[in-house]
């Protein structure tokens, strides 16, 4: 049949369930972490505490915390009445769940410690004993690993046996032993110096760029070397870097139809060098690896590691397992622990800063919450702490990130605000611009707008994906507001920000989507003009509820409405890439045109890509004023302003 074959992913074959995976259709329990993680797998807790004498004083310090009016750090210097941890902002430290620790216990009596452990990074709650009232902060967790050791099969290369590079590894991260002679010149070089080599291979979104970041930092604190930068697509045979490198990981997306098929097929020319007896360690990480699971090691025996999104900073624990010869599966539900490494950025001057993993909308057809698990929100002043050490090492631009970055906040206890988040980290000296991606219209909310009115640093840019302009639609997507609804959030930005960028996201062809329906969508978009917009076919996804419709339409359908939908967007990102034409915008720049040596490139503060002459060693990091002389779809080209 033709959707047997359909190139946009067969929903008689995707909707299968992949064991290991839990896509939950229900709000309530399902989507707490705090009762999906087994607590069992926190071995410590690293907590901070305010120490004051009544009840009273102790809410109105929760007050403020939740109205981000100080932070967490400051109030315990100023309130707190413990000697021992006020002159460090409240610290206590690591606490064991199973060691006795009495100096712990002289500050944090155990009975006021046991709440801790039912809860996760973020939350608050307040514990009374015999010293007073306690306000006490989770800071970060301490996870035991939940992995399953998978027995190796036999192939027939001797790829599998990573001797050489264990021995590598341990003599390179072992210091020498005592007495030794001389270390190894460089004109005689032992194995100690030979340098462990890594390529990072990175498909899909900006969640995806910033854990390939992580795991990097990690492979690099390992004593490893990156052989090629991250890319979207592999290497080719031919290229120098291919067959090199000692270990090769593969950050996946599922996104889009046939993700699980481009993954294997990426992992065959790797597979192949395993089995011609290259001792080659294979890492599959992100969405595919978590929705896959073991069932990617039995289609690839090759792989040593299959690991999810939550685990991309505990990446050398994992390989520790697999290069002992085990294979490795970690796709387990686990609390994000703080980077313990620090992530190796992909840009000297922008980078990504996550402020929540996963997601916990029910959309129909997206496989995000099955793959990235339910909201985890980082502590606000893990974040600020995170975005002050980049400002440091000379950051400019920070972008922060989350599946649905409105949602920040409601997952912890107290609940927080996103806007508080924003207006916190607005003034991180140092840092001149702050973006932030993806919102969604069912929680976007006017004090988002508004603080962001407010502060000069925070970009006036809204990533708001719509997906579609008929409320039938919307409905059976499961998105949660109309398509009138959307539109008051863009008047309501556009007369705060009358020139702020607002870029959406849309799917067309769902099943049973008639012709009526995608017009009332292009009726949206001729309303809003969107500056840029993302757009695809609809392909079902394994594990989805869509996936199971028998309306599916045809390919040509979707192929036809698709091309019509891309060339509104190319048609009004023209049209609002004109407003800049003569206009002298105040542009960062970032780096070197590939593509012309002598032009550097930049953005402005709507996030429009501006091309023009400049020396980058002069002009990298700086904030500097552009003339636009020309103007493209979704670039422009100017002149510097001297």
């Amino acid at each position: 049949s033709q959707q047997a074959h359909s190139r946009w992913g067969d929903p008689t074959l995707v909707a299968q369930d992949a064991p290991g995976v839990t896509t939950p259709t229900e709000r309530g329990s399902t989507v707490d972490a705090r009762r999906i993680v087994d607590q069992d797998d926190v071995s410590a807790m690293w907590l901070s505490h305010i120490l004051v004498d009544t009840e009273p004083v102790a809410e109105l310090i929760i007050q403020r915390l939740r109205a981000g009016e100080m932070d967490f750090g400051e109030l315990a210097s100023a309130t707190s009445t413990c000697e021992a941890t006020r002159a460090k902002g409240g610290a206590i430290g690591w606490v064991s769940r199973d060691e006795l620790e009495p100096h712990v216990d002289e500050i944090l009596p155990a009975s006021a410690q046991a709440t801790a452990f039912t809860l996760k990074p973020g939350d608050l709650y307040t514990a009374a004993s015999e010293r007073g009232v306690h306000i006490v902060r989770v800071d970060d967790v301490m996870m035991r690993l939940r992995t399953s050791i998978v027995g190796r099969r036999r192939l027939g290369g001797t790829g599998t046996d990573l001797t050489r590079l264990v021995d590598a590894w341990r003599e390179r991260m072992d210091p020498p032993p005592l007495g030794s002679s001389s270390p190894p010149t460089a004109a005689e070089p032992a194995s100690t110096q030979r340098a462990l080599t890594y390529e990072m291979i990175t498909m899909g979104c900006q969640m995806n760029a910033a854990d390939s970041e992580r795991m990097a930092g990690s492979l690099e604190a390992l004593g490893f070397r990156r052989l090629a930068p991250s890319t979207s697509e592999p290497q080719s045979e031919e290229s120098p870097c291919q067959g090199q490198a000692d270990l090769v990981v593969f950050n996946t997306c599922s996104i889009r139809d046939h993700a699980e098929q481009k993954v294997y097929s990426t992992l065959g020319p790797y597979a192949i060098r395993k089995r011609a007896g290259e001792p080659v360690a294979i890492v599959v990480a992100g969405c595919v690896a978590q929705q896959e699971g073991s069932r990617l090691l039995r289609r690839v025996p090759e792989v040593d590691v299959v690991m999810g999104p939550q685990y991309s900073n505990r990446l050398g624990d994992l390989l520790e397992d697999a290069l002992n010869g085990n294979q490795v599966v970690a796709t387990e539900p686990t609390f994000i622990m703080e980077d313990v490494t620090k992530p190796r950025r992909g840009s000297s001057v922008c980078a990504w800063v996550n402020v929540i993993y996963g997601c916990n909308e029910r959309c129909t057809y997206c496989v995000v919450p099955g793959t990235r698990g339910v909201e985890q929100s980082r502590p606000p002043e893990a974040i600020r702490a995170e975005i002050v050490e980049l400002a440091e090492q000379g950051y400019k631009e920070v972008t922060l990130l989350g599946q649905n970055i409105d949602a920040y906040g409601r997952d912890m206890s107290p609940k927080r605000r996103f806007a508080d988040l924003l207006a916190y980290v607005a003034d991180v000296p140092g840092i001149e611009r702050v973006r932030f991606v993806t919102s969604h219209p069912r929680y976007m909310s006017d004090s988002v707008v508004s603080v962001v009115a407010e502060h000069p640093k925070l970009m006036p840019v809204f990533h708001i994906p719509a997906q579609s302009g008929d409320d039938e639609v919307l409905k059976r997507m499961g998105r949660g507001y109309t398509a009138e609804r959307y539109l008051q959030i863009v008047e309501r930005i556009r007369r705060a920000i009358p020139d702020a960028a607002i870029t959406s996201d849309f799917i067309v062809g769902i099943p049973g989507e008639t012709e009526a329906q995608f017009e009332r969508t292009l009726e949206l978009m001729r309303t809003v003009k969107f500056d840029a917009a993302m757009t695809a076919a609809y392909s079902p996804r394994p594990n989805t509820p869509m996936a199971t419709w028998s309306d599916q339409l045809p390919d040509d359908v979707k192929d036809a409405r698709l091309q019509i939908i891309n060339r509104l967007v190319g048609e009004h990102a023209l049209e609002r890439s004109q407003r800049f034409l003569g206009r002298t915008e105040e542009v960062l720049v970032e780096e070197r045109n590939v593509k012309r040596p002598e032009q550097v490139v930049g953005r402005t503060p709507t996030n429009r890509l501006v091309f023009f002459e400049g020396d980058i060693d002069e002009l990298r990091g700086r904030l500097v004023r552009v003339r636009i002389t020309e103007v493209r779809k979704f670039s422009l080209t100017g002149e510097l302003v001297r």
